[in-house]
């Protein structure tokens, strides 16, 4: 049975009235929906449907075939969102695509359902902003699906930052290439698909960055972007170059910091995380500049490999979720921490495009 404040929000919502600064906490096993069962949809309705933690009440898809009954594990299917009955659930993974999130979102804040969203929040920034807006008057929680900051070699890496191993950083460098859309849906572009992941995971790790420059390409399709460069840099200091692309035919999802002490590489896939420095062990140098001893000492050169417990970063955001649903802290992406993602995003291609206006 849904909860007292879940039944007074939902005669709140019908009522048309609004409930500021009211969460819901949820006491027993968080009842969830899932809209969209599409190539990332269908991670999340392995993990929802396998978890306990979880009970997986209804599964939305308009556009697919109905998945095996085994898989929903007794959770309903239905084409269309108003099958599911807010007072029946604690909250939705919307995972559709991205041009589809602000209607969708925004029809369940109305509606009283705290959301997860895949990122991006929102296709546009005017959009990312508005549902920010509906949620905070509706006392709801609006979380954005930003999964590499989950990635366990992520938060490795700031722990080793947080911890002063790599020194005072100096440079971020992404690349993140390969695995062209199915399908590209109107005003998606890699920037929107991709580059956020990092824009988020710099944020995660340091603080804001702001745009500084950036170049797009349309390699494969006239007028969409499925290449860039951004060149980014934070307020105190440390700047971050992306690379984007949904071109080469191997996926590579790598992060490389530079530091004042060392050199951190990382790579997302992997969840590997390691450290090279010239002295983050002391030993004597010969001063030998021939070329055998260079040789030599870049291959000795300090190497500290730090352990990364591997996990799937979606199992991480669900523990997260449900931590969150119980009124608890998560880390899992807020919405402003996803606008500002859209708004680098944004204006990487207004730069873009303003150089293409210039004569």
């Amino acid at each position: 049975m849904p909860s007292e404040v879940v039944r007074a929000r939902a005669a709140a919502v019908s009522s048309g009235s609004v409930i500021e600064g009211m969460q819901k906490v949820v006491k027993g096993t968080p009842r969830m929906a899932l809209v969209g069962i599409g190539q990332m949809g269908r991670n999340h309705l392995r993990v929802l449907s396998e978890s306990p933690l979880v009970q997986l009440v209804v599964v939305v898809d308009n556009a697919i075939e109905e998945p095996d009954r085994a898989i929903l594990r007794g959770a309903k299917f239905a084409r269309t969102i108003e099958a599911i009955d807010p007072g029946e659930i604690d909250c939705v993974v919307i995972a559709t695509p991205t041009q589809t999130h602000h209607a969708l979102v925004r029809h369940f804040l109305e509606r009283g359902v705290d959301v997860l969203v895949e990122k991006p929040i929102a296709a546009t920034l005017a959009h990312a902003v508005e549902l920010k807006q509906l949620a905070e008057e509706r006392g709801l929680r609006l979380m954005v699906g930003h999964l590499e900051r989950l990635n366990p070699a992520v938060r490795k890496l700031k722990q080793a930052i947080d911890h002063g191993w790599l020194g005072d950083v100096i440079h971020f460098d992404v690349t993140r290439v390969g695995g062209y859309p199915t399908q590209v849906k109107g005003g998606n572009n890699v920037l929107l698909d991709l580059a956020v992941h990092d824009i988020d995971v710099l944020n995660y790790l340091y603080g804001p960055f702001e745009h500084h420059a950036s170049i797009c390409h349309s390699i494969a399709a006239p007028g969409v972007y499925d290449t860039a460069e951004i060149l980014l840099a934070a307020p105190d200091g440390p700047s971050a170059a992306i690379h984007v692309n949904w071109i080469t035919p191997t996926k590579i999802r790598t992060l490389r910091v530079t530091g004042t002490k060392g050199v951190c590489f990382v790579d997302y896939v992997l969840q590997t995380c390691e450290l090279m420095g010239g002295d983050l062990v002391k030993r004597q140098h010969s001063g030998d500049s021939q070329y055998p001893e260079f040789i030599r000492g870049y291959v000795n050169a300090d190497r500290l490999v730090f352990g990364v417990m591997t996990r799937e970063p979606l199992l991480i955001q669900l523990e997260n979720l449900v931590r969150e649903l119980r009124g608890g802290l998560s880390e899992i992406c807020s919405v402003d921490d996803a606008i500002h993602a859209v708004r680098i995003a944004h204006a990487a291609v207004a730069a873009q495009i303003e150089g293409l206006a210039k004569p």
